[in-house]
């Protein structure tokens, strides 16, 4: 097979090369046309009676008669007189002659000034074209996919998406022996669209699959069938088939399908035709008069919703498999395949670390250990520690630490109102995820940040959970109030104030939480809710930040201990944050 490959690039190349070498000759040969004439002496021109003096005085041997005028040889140089059409009269061309000069007619020739003036353009032109067809159609790497075999890669080296490989068996059963399925009437799906958040590993499953089934790869991406030239883009669908269909049985995995796969009916122009173009080759390449037995095409999308009907209906992408983002043991699963490559100190507990990242994907865990990997390097550390992989997460989540920002001691002590303001929320709130850690050291954006944590991961919210989340984003503002006034509240605020807003907004016009609105869903007119809908998510808003500001008052010792314990050591872990709530808290009791 590579001595295949070889042979079919090394005629591309020659093909290449053939065309370049047409090129250049065709320049040659203009050049030769037009560099004598570039390159010879300017002939002088002079007037008719410096020609009439020097004819008078013998000095003219010769006369080239041309259109025009003609070239007058002198003893000492040549000149071009110009002479209206009625002077090149018999009569004056025998006094010419008579006189004793030669007189001679040019011969009809060439002119190739004019002739370059033509060709030289039209060279040009068929250069570019010929070079860009090199650059799209004869280059081997847009001309024919990329083929794999012998696919390292297994359903163990994919972790954290059973339920995805456990679908995937029976093809996998399929490419191994087909004979089995078509001796019952069988049809295996001739397309298997994986649908899910970037970075979940959808192109990791699809070699896998390929892997485990023992066939070919062939790897291309949406933007692969991209061309300047109209027509390359059909074609190289054609040929990806036509190569899928040599190497059968085997897998087409097409990337991002959503570039050529997107809904019809954009418009008239060139570009929408050609596009157009290029989805139905495919679409009859999957399925219609051309056959594909043995070849079943895998696409990855995040954007199933904007692909063609007809992609997505039976005979084509038969099902739709959902690569979606990990669950905390998913999360662990894959931290530990990734951790095969690093080197973890023995206190690492790869549990708390996957407990501690709701959200993040295949691709975020493995950027999680290369970070830690990088701060471990740092510093010297022939380990990743808990204390590396707590930065890289805190890097990951809230952006890099900002130490040497300058911040004065007023806005300091502020910062640290703020930051107090919304961990005693959160510990003292009733349905609040646990706070994980509270700082005043700027990350990112922020001068300050208090991150909380989930036990578990949550697929229904409950509205005591949003009412929490709702307090705790209001904490820091009606913290600055409590201690500096309604007059030196600052701008602080304003990203708690639209997430805030965000979720008010959500149970009203979304999910059915207001009794004032209902169990409808609300949708804008004009950009913006009707009267009633903006009021209420006001009135909840004030009402949870009136919560906010009460559990603050009746807790107002433990928010000074818990600032002052920030201005010392900059950054509170989330134990010691509830310990001194507690301590307060028992102090009031006494």
């Amino acid at each position: 097979m590579t001595i295949v490959l070889e042979k079919i690039r090394r005629t591309l190349r020659q093909r290449s090369v053939a065309v370049c070498s047409a090129i250049l000759v065709a320049l040659a040969v203009v050049t030769a046309i037009v560099a004598p004439r570039m390159m010879s002496d300017p002939v002088a021109e002079i007037t008719y009676s410096e020609f009439a003096r020097d004819l008078g005085l013998g000095k003219v041997e010769r006369v080239l008669i041309e259109e025009g005028g003609f070239t007058v040889h002198l003893s000492d140089e040549e000149a071009f007189v110009r002479l209206p059409g009625d002077l090149l009269s018999a009569s004056y061309l025998d006094r010419l002659a008579s006189s004793g000069v030669e007189v001679d007619f040019a011969k009809p020739g060439i002119d190739a000034s004019g002739i370059a003036g033509f060709v030289v353009p039209l060279v040009l032109v068929v250069a570019v074209l010929a070079l860009l067809a090199v650059q799209t159609d004869f280059n081997p790497a847009a001309r024919w996919p990329r083929v794999i075999r012998n696919i390292p890669d297994r359903f163990d080296d994919v972790a954290g998406q059973n339920e995805p490989k456990a679908e995937l068996q029976e093809v996998i059963a399929f490419l191994r022996d087909s004979e089995a399925f078509t001796k019952v009437g069988a049809r295996i799906p001739r397309g298997l669209l994986m649908v899910g958040p970037p970075g979940t590993g959808k192109t990791l499953i699809a070699k896998a699959l390929a892997g485990e089934a023992g066939v070919s790869f062939l790897a291309v991406s949406g933007s692969d069938f991209s061309a300047p030239l109209i027509g390359i883009a059909k074609s190289r669908v054609s040929k990806l088939f036509q190569q899928a269909r040599k190497r059968a049985p085997c897998l087409i995995f097409i990337d991002e399908i959503d570039a050529i796969g997107r809904k019809r009916g954009g418009g008239g122009s060139a570009a929408d035709r050609e596009f157009e173009s290029t989805l139905n080759q495919l679409l009859v390449e999957m399925d219609g008069f051309n056959t594909t037995a043995g070849v079943i095409v895998i696409g990855a999308t995040n954007r199933v919703d904007v692909l063609d009907p007809a992609l997505l209906r039976p005979g084509r992408f038969d099902r739709q498999v959902h690569i979606g983002l990990p669950d905390i043991a998913g999360r662990e699963a894959i931290l530990q395949v990734h951790a095969r490559k690093v080197t973890l100190a023995e206190s690492v507990d790869l549990s708390s670390i996957a407990k501690g990242t709701p959200g993040f994907s295949g691709a975020d865990l493995g950027n999680l250990l290369n970070e830690a990997a990088i701060f471990a390097a740092r510093e010297g550390n022939l380990a990743i520690t808990r204390e590396n992989l707590e930065a890289a997460r805190n890097k990951v989540i809230m952006g890099l630490e900002r130490r040497s920002l300058a911040v004065t001691r007023e806005e300091r002590r502020l910062v640290a109102v703020h930051e107090a303001g919304h961990a005693l929320c959160a510990c003292l709130t009733p349905g609040s995820d646990k706070v994980h850690s509270a700082t005043i050291v700027p990350h990112g954006q922020a001068l300050g940040l208090v991150m909380r944590l989930p036990d578990h991961d949550r697929h229904c919210i409950p509205v005591e959970k949003l009412e929490a989340d709702l307090i705790v984003a209001m904490g820091g503002r009606a913290a600055e109030e409590i201690v500096f006034g309604p007059k030196r509240v600052t701008t602080g605020a304003a990203s708690d104030i639209a997430h805030a807003t965000d979720i008010a907004r959500r149970m009203v016009t979304e999910w059915g939480m207001s009794s004032a609105i209902g169990m409808v869903r609300v949708s804008r007119s004009n950009d913006s809710f009707p009267p009633e809908v903006e009021r209420e998510i006001r009135r909840i808003i004030e009402e949870m930040y009136a919560a906010a500001k009460t559990c603050i008052e009746h807790n107002r010792g433990a928010l000074d201990t818990l600032v002052e314990a920030l201005l010392e050591r900059e950054t509170i872990d989330g134990d010691e944050v509830r310990r001194i709530v507690s301590l307060a808290d028992e102090r009031m009791a006494a």
